[in-house]
């Protein structure tokens, strides 16, 4: 798993992009404005796919990773049911350890729905400055 710092230097470098392409798509044809939304439209497109790929990933993994919670659980009542010190002890290690995974998931969520909250103000920008372009001519 990326460190969060990474996720968040990667979003960062997508708005800086998306800026940069907006600006040359304001002084650019009406021809490479729409190839600029086309592409950008791809790239918003195979950004959801792939966002989609990885909370399947996700999920399946979670699946996997709760059964072998339970497993582990499981075990461990065994060996302390009579060790009530030990367990409680484990018990605040587990809600922890879940808190921690929970809440760096939850920060990668929140960074991959900003990429794509990014992807469609690029999108909404250019077709704007396109719709603009149209006036114009027809102005």
């Amino acid at each position: 798993m990326k460190k969060l710092s990474e996720n968040l230097q990667e979003l960062a470098d997508h708005a800086t992009d998306t800026k940069k392409k907006v600006a040359v798509a304001e002084q650019e044809t009406k021809e490479k404005v729409e190839a600029s939304i086309q592409k950008s439209k791809a790239d918003a497109k195979a950004r959801q796919e792939s966002f989609k790929a990885k909370n399947k990933e996700k999920q399946a993994i979670a699946t996997l990773q709760w059964e072998e919670l339970q497993d582990f659980y499981n075990q461990k009542v065994l060996q302390i049911k009579n060790k009530r010190e030990t367990e409680k002890e484990a018990r605040e290690v587990r809600k922890a350890q879940k808190r921690a995974e929970d809440a760096a998931l939850n920060a990668e969520a929140a960074i991959e729905f900003a990429f794509l909250a990014i992807d469609d103000a690029e999108l909404a920008v250019l077709e704007a400055i396109d719709a603009e372009a149209y006036y114009e001519s027809l102005a």
